[in-house]
C-alpha cells in the first residue's frame, strides 16, 4: 500500500496555549472583584472556561490549626455513602500578622486568617487552596470535564466572569448536580488562550510533492500571517470540545475540523497542516479527565487539518 506524501518539505501546525487557569467555585464569582490586582487581571483576561466537577472537599473545623507558623489540618472529601479524610498543610510561613485560623462556618470550604485583635485578614476558598496545599488526595482530586464554553462577545466585550454569571448551562449543570449527585461540587477553570506559535515538521526521509520554491513560499506566507484574537479563542473552545467530548456540549463533539468551519477558513488557506490546543492545571495540583480522555494535569488536543490517507500525518506518532 503506498504511503500517504508530505506536500511541503516544512510542515507547520498552529498551537495555541494558554497560562495557567484561575480557579474558582461558581458561589465565589460574585468576590473575584474582591481579590488581588494580579487575579483581577487574569480574570479581566479569561475567555474560555472549563466546568468540571469532583467530589466535595471541605476542612474539618476542629483540627485546622497554626503549627511552627505553618497552616495544618485535614480535608475531608465527601463521597456518596462516606467521607474520607486526609492531612493537610499549606506550604510556607504564614506572615507575621498571621495570629490564628479557623473556617468561615458551614459548609467549612473556605479557611480565614486573623491578626492578634481577631480581626479578619483574608478569607480563602478551598479551591483556590488547594495549589498551595502539601495533601495527597490522590484520584479523589480528578476534575471531570463537564462543559467548555467561550466568554469572548462579539464586541469582545465579555469576560468569562460576565458570561457565567447568567449561564444556562452552568444553572443546569449546578441543578442536575444538587438532585443527582449531592456529594458532588462544581468548580470552574478560567482560561486566558491569547498566545499562540507554530510548530514546525521536516522530515528527510518523506519526499514532498512540491519542490523547494514552494517550500520556502509557504513557509514564509505562514509565519508572516496573523490570527485573530475572536479566531484563537473559537478555534480553542472547539479543540477541547473535540478533545474531551463533555456531557454537556452538543457542537463540535463530531464534526472538528472541517474546511466548512469559518473559524478555520484562515488555516485551509495557508495550508496549515495541523492544529493544537494545550490546556493545563500543572500548578494546581490536580488532573483532568472525561469519559473520552483519562486524568492528566496537562492535556494536548491535536488534530490533522487533511486527510491522512492523502498527505502524511503532522505528527509523527500517528499511525
Amino acid at each position: 500500500m503506498k504511503k500517504p506524501a508530505r506536500k511541503y518539505l516544512t510542515e507547520f501546525a498552529l498551537n495555541i496555549f494558554s497560562a495557567e487557569p484561575t480557579m474558582v467555585a461558581p458561589a465565589h464569582l460574585d468576590e473575584l472583584a474582591d481579590e488581588s490586582a494580579e487575579v483581577r487581571e487574569r480574570i479581566k483576561d479569561a475567555n474560555i472556561y472549563l466546568i468540571l466537577k469532583r467530589p466535595r472537599i471541605f476542612i474539618v473545623p476542629q483540627l485546622l490549626r497554626i503549627e511552627n507558623r505553618q497552616i495544618v489540618g485535614e480535608l475531608a472529601v465527601q463521597l456518596p455513602h462516606a467521607t474520607q479524610q486526609f492531612p493537610f498543610a499549606v506550604r510556607g510561613e504564614l506572615p507575621e500578622a498571621v495570629m490564628s485560623v479557623r473556617t468561615a462556618g458551614y459548609p467549612y470550604t473556605k479557611l480565614s486568617l486573623f491578626d492578634a485583635d481577631g480581626e479578619l485578614l483574608i478569607t480563602y476558598p478551598v479551591a483556590y487552596l488547594m495549589r498551595y496545599t502539601a495533601a495527597d488526595l490522590g484520584e479523589l482530586d480528578n476534575q471531570e470535564v463537564v462543559y467548555v464554553g467561550q466568554a469572548f462577545g462579539t464586541a469582545g466585550e465579555r469576560t468569562a466572569v460576565e458570561r457565567l454569571s447568567s449561564h444556562s448551562t452552568l444553572q443546569k449543570i449546578l441543578a442536575d448536580i444538587t438532585a443527582n449527585e449531592p456529594h458532588m461540587e462544581v468548580l470552574l477553570a478560567l482560561y486566558s488562550f491569547s498566545f499562540h506559535r507554530f510548530y514546525l515538521s521536516i522530515d528527510g526521509t518523506t519526499p514532498a510533492l512540491l519542490g523547494d520554491s514552494a517550500d520556502d513560499e509557504h513557509r514564509k506566507k505562514i509565519l508572516e500571517s496573523q490570527f485573530k484574537r475572536s479566531m484563537r479563542i473559537s478555534m480553542a473552545e472547539a479543540a477541547l470540545i473535540r478533545y474531551f467530548e463533555p456531557k454537556y456540549n452538543k457542537v463540535y463533539t463530531k464534526d472538528f475540523p472541517h474546511n466548512r468551519l469559518k473559524m478555520l477558513k484562515t488555516l485551509y488557506e495557508l495550508d496549515i497542516a495541523a492544529l493544537v490546543v494545550e490546556a493545563s492545571v500543572e500548578d494546581h495540583r490536580m488532573r483532568m479527565f472525561s469519559p473520552k480522555q483519562g486524568p492528566n494535569s496537562h492535556h494536548i488536543a491535536k488534530f490533522d487539518l487533511h486527510d491522512k490517507a492523502s498527505r502524511k500525518s503532522f505528527f509523527f506518532d500517528a499511525p
